[in-house]
């Protein structure tokens, strides 16, 4: 295994001109490690052998990714499956999961030589059942949602594996990780969760009664199961991190249960979660 080499996984809607992905290659070039550089779904004819996220990957002591929080979710699976810890430089606006920022790409090299610390984060396993068979899944790091395609609401029955635990009638309806909570699910009124616990909190979009409330279930709960009674009706699907997995049909279960492997992220600060989230909102509302 090559432990001097770093993976990048950069995203050129946020670097268009590569500008960043050179600097940092210029640094870790003048500081001996290796580099191997995935860019999804695009064609450049630059200096870069552009290879798979796999190949990122593999044999990686750590993977950076430029871009926004949208670019660090897509990496987050490959992280975990490969167990190499993630790096995010923001060159977004917010960037709640990166831990730098793109003037502090020159204290990189010096980072990477001297050592770092990392955080674990849970993980979603996401699966849809039909006819007992799985027809569809991902893995999330933020959040599963289910949702119209039409806009009409959704009638949504939440079980564990012992009975029904409660149903919704709602617009939508949002499974999120500790460090989604701050994501989508905060933005539908959802609670605010510590990173590094392990529970789960469902949150319904617009919900249309009046005690319709976020959920959150501690570790005792090993699985929750969703289905959407009038699925066809509303052209019902699920998407997670964004990317849509799947159309949903009358009868379909989702099946979230925690991933067996957590993402680790890099940590460079000795600050408080919640320090940090106050910056991020007020950086987001200036």
């Amino acid at each position: 295994m090559q432990m001097n080499k770093i993976g990048i996984i950069v995203n050129p809607l946020k670097d268009p001109g590569l500008l960043y992905l050179n600097e940092v290659a210029r640094r870790l070039e003048k500081a001996d490690f290796t580099y191997a550089v995935s860019c999804c779904d695009y064609e450049s004819k630059e200096k870069y052998p552009f290879c798979s996220a796999e190949e990122c990957f593999m044999g990686a002591r750590l993977v950076l990714t430029l871009g926004g929080d949208g670019t660090l979710l897509r990496a987050a699976p490959y992280a975990a499956r490969y167990r190499v810890p993630l790096l995010g430089i923001n060159l977004g606006h917010l960037g709640f999961l990166a831990e730098m920022e793109r003037n502090e790409i020159d204290q990189l090299a010096a980072i990477l030589s001297s050592g770092y610390q990392y955080s674990e984060r849970m993980m979603l396993n996401v699966q849809i059942l039909r006819n007992n068979c799985c027809c569809g899944e991902a893995i999330a790091l933020n959040d599963a949602v289910i949702r119209s395609r039409i806009g009409k609401p959704a009638h949504i029955v939440v079980a564990d594996d012992e009975s029904d635990l409660i149903d919704y009638f709602c617009d939508g309806f949002i499974v999120a990780t500790p460090t989604g909570s701050t994501a989508y699910s905060m933005s539908a009124g959802g609670p605010i969760l510590e990173p590094r616990s392990r529970a789960i909190v469902v949150t319904p979009i617009c919900p249309h009664t009046l005690g319709s409330r976020s959920l959150v279930f501690g570790e005792t709960l090993q699985q929750i199961y969703m289905k959407v009674t009038n699925a066809d009706l509303i052209q019902a699907h699920l998407e997670c991190d964004g990317a849509e997995i799947g159309v949903l049909h009358n009868g379909d279960l989702v099946c979230v249960s925690r991933h067996d492997t957590p993402l680790q992220l890099v940590r460079l600060h000795n600050k408080s979660f919640f320090k940090v989230l106050n910056e991020k909102i007020s950086r987001r509302m200036s």
